[in-house]
This record gives structure tokens, sequence and C-alpha cells, in this order.
């Protein structure tokens, strides 16, 4: 029950939707904590807020935050602008998480990266069982899709979005969810690496999980894919000698779960859906293998879609950008395409700060990783700097460094849970 309530918790945080009354569920997520904290601990834990690299991290958002605001009053635009509104998200986002840490991890933090990777996957693999029977069920489908705000619903109607891509019980939606996704696939091979014992990361319950999380990315957009790729990466550099080994191991787990998929769609699902699956989620899903069986290459139609979003930026642009987003520029057109986008608000030195200020995320998990040549140290140094590079392949899709916020949360969560277990073995070892 106490794994299902800390799960509760950092869906309300990760997905963060508005509510009536407390603004939005982060909100929504402290106060329950609080409680949480005053009659199980009698005291709240403020302590995780002064762990050198969660305070570098706030101290880095505000300072962007601040040169975001600098930027718009050199340009004389929009001050609040929705790239300043974002990042003020983003503060109250990573400051939830820090503050539900200490509940999430309470006295296993030796095992506290394991223990808040966990805790991901749950939240992602529930958030695609939401999404997954929401497809299913029509008229749930219809309550998550009214529920959203009336730009992005306007969205499907006029942007050829798939609906299904709103039946999603999180205020953030398409490529950000889906990226998300992607972090969560990536933390799935850690564990998976890890050979983890923990009671919810066992036997046939994880492959579960990760089918859910698949079916979630599935309806959600193709960008989480690239961070099932980076997974599979991780996994197979560190396991290319061991795969028959994992195979017999895991085998009839796997298979177990395979057939209950192929049971449950061919024994319990009703024609209609089935023709769901087949007209909307399949071709929208997996666009490549449709494109290649129809016309014989491998396209994807955002990726195609991307390409007409990069062009030339005069010099000036470079030197000190604009101050605002390329379509209220009238000179450029309007572009999705992060790197434009980063450069055209604020030129080459706010991109460059950008870089800075993601990579405190992962500067000193890589340094710990790399203190000691064993094996888990090494996947783990490798994780972290293959996150790094998802955040710049996500960049040349949709503004993603230092600024989507569900992602930047979850890596800080991953983060701190890591130096937290580093600091905890020392002491133990001391």
């Amino acid at each position: 029950m106490k794994f299902l309530f800390k799960i509760i918790i950092a869906f309300l945080i990760i997905f963060n939707w508005r509510i009536p009354y407390l603004y939005n569920t982060v909100v929504l997520s402290m106060v329950i904590t609080t409680i949480y904290y005053i009659f199980n601990n009698r005291t709240i834990p403020f302590t995780y807020f002064f762990q050198r690299y969660n305070a570098i991290i706030f101290i880095g958002t505000v300072v962007i935050a601040f040169v975001i605001f600098a930027i718009t009053m050199f340009h004389g635009t929009e001050i609040m602008n929705n790239i300043q509104r974002r990042m003020w998200v983003l503060l109250l986002m990573l400051f939830a998480m820090i503050y539900v840490l200490p509940m999430f991890i309470e006295d296993q933090k030796s095992s506290a990266f394991e223990i808040v990777s966990i805790i991901i996957c749950y939240t992602f693999a529930l958030q695609g069982l939401i999404h997954l029977t929401a497809f299913l069920y029509e008229p749930l489908g219809d309550y998550l899709f009214e529920m959203k705000p009336e730009g992005l619903k306007e969205k499907v109607y006029t942007a050829n979005v798939a609906r299904f891509r709103l039946y999603c019980l999180s205020g953030i939606v398409f490529v950000e969810l889906a990226a998300a996704y992607g972090v969560a696939f990536m933390l799935f091979f850690r564990l998976l690496l890890n050979n983890s014992i923990h009671p919810y990361f066992n036997s046939w319950v994880k492959y579960v999980v990760l089918f859910l999380i698949f079916t979630g990315t599935a309806l959600s957009g193709r960008t989480g894919f690239v961070g099932l790729g980076l997974g599979v990466l991780l996994w197979v550099i560190f396991s290319y000698d061991r795969i028959f080994i994992f195979l017999k191991h895991n085998f009839f787990n796997i298979l177990l779960v395979s057939s209950m998929v192929v049971l449950a769609y061919n024994f319990l699902l009703t024609p209609n859906q089935r023709k769901m699956f087949n007209d909307e989620l399949f071709p929208f899903a997996f666009e490549w293998y449709y494109s290649y069986r129809d016309y014989g290459t491998f396209n994807v139609g955002s990726l195609e879609g991307t390409e007409t979003h990069y062009y030339r930026l005069y010099d000036e642009t470079l030197l000190k950008g604009h101050g605002v987003v390329p379509d209220l520029h009238t000179t450029y057109e309007n572009s999705d395409a992060g790197y434009i986008n980063n450069l055209v608000f604020g030129g080459i030195p706010y991109l460059i700060l950008l870089i800075i200020y993601q990579g405190l995320y992962f500067f000193l998990p890589i340094s710990i990783a790399r203190k000691e040549k064993v094996f888990s140290n090494r996947v783990d140094a490798t994780l972290f700097i293959l996150f790094f590079l998802y955040i710049f392949l996500l960049n040349y899709k949709t503004t993603a460094i230092g600024t989507i916020h569900i992602v930047e949360t979850l890596l800080i969560a991953a983060g701190s849970s890591y130096v937290t277990r580093y600091y905890s073995q020392q002491e133990e070892q001391n």
C-alpha cells in the first residue's frame, strides 16, 4: 500500500495537470506529502534541498529564468513569455520532486537510485494503463480529452493530430510526454542490468511494466522510442556476452507476458477495438513499418517535417538572438526545431548557457560513477552520458535542452537519488 502511495505522489508531480483550488497536482502532491511527514515523521525534512547536487540545479534554474527575463528586457519583447512561464513551472516541479524524495527513499538510502527508478517505471506504467484503458473505453477517452485545454483540443482538429494522444491523465502531452517515456525506458534497462531483486521488479511483473510503458509511448508519441533504443543500446553494451544466459533465465517470463498480450488481443477485445488498433494506433506508432510495406521506404512523417523547420539564420541572430520564438519574428518562418528556437530567442550564448545548465544534471553523477572501475559504475556512467545525448537528440525535433520540465524532473530524481546512494555507501564503508 505504501508503494502505491509513492507511485500516486510521483504521478501527481510528473504528469502535473490543472485542478481547482490548488492550481495543479504538483501543489496537491506537496500538501499530501506534508500531511504524511507530520503524521509519520513528526517533522518536515529539508535536508535534500541543501545537497550540493540539488542546490546547484536550483540555482542554475533561477539563473536561466533570470537570463530569459534579461533577454526579453534587452530586446524589448514580451517579458512574461511562454518560455519564462515554463521555467517557473519547472522550478516548482523540481522543488516538489526533491521535497518528496525523503518519503520515496525513507531509510533505504543505500539503494535510493534503484528505488526511485522503480517508482518512476511504475508511474509511467500506470499512465500507460490509463491511456490504454481510455483508448479502449470511449467514454473515459472522451472525458480525459475534455479535460485538456482548448488550445490542445483545437490542435487535434486543425493539425491532423491523432485524438487518442490526448487520452492520458496528464497536463503534459504530445512530444514532451513521449520524451519522458524515453527516460523511463532507459531507467528500466538500467534496472534490468542491475538484476534487481526488488519485489516489485522481479519475475514476470517487470515485463508487464515494460509492456505498459511501451503501450503508453505508442499512444503518446514515437519520440519515446528513441529512449527505448538508447536503453536497449545500454543493455547490449554491457550484456552482449550474456544474452543467452539472460534468455535462459527470462524466456518463460517473456513468453508468459507475450502470450497474455496475444490472448487478450484476440479473445478479450471486441472486433471494433481490434479495428481501432489496426486502423489508428498501429499505423501511427509504427509508421516506419507501414511506409516500408506500402512504399518501400522507411519514412516517418514527423521527422520529414522537421527538416523544413531548419533554415539559415542571420549573423545578428546567432550573436544575440531576438528575444522571441521564430513564429513571432518578422523574418523567420515558424519552427518547432529546438536549435532554431534557442538561437532565434537568444543566439549562440543562450544555447551554450542552456547546455551548461543541462550538464548540471549529469556532471556530478558521471564523476561519481567514474571513481571506481566496477561493472555497476561503468553502467551508471554510460547511462547518464546517454541521458545527456538523449536531450541533444530531442532538441533536434523540439525545444528540449533545459526546458522540458517533465524530463528535467525525472533527471533530478535520478541524479539526486544516485548521489544520495553514493554518499550513503561512503558513510557505511567509513
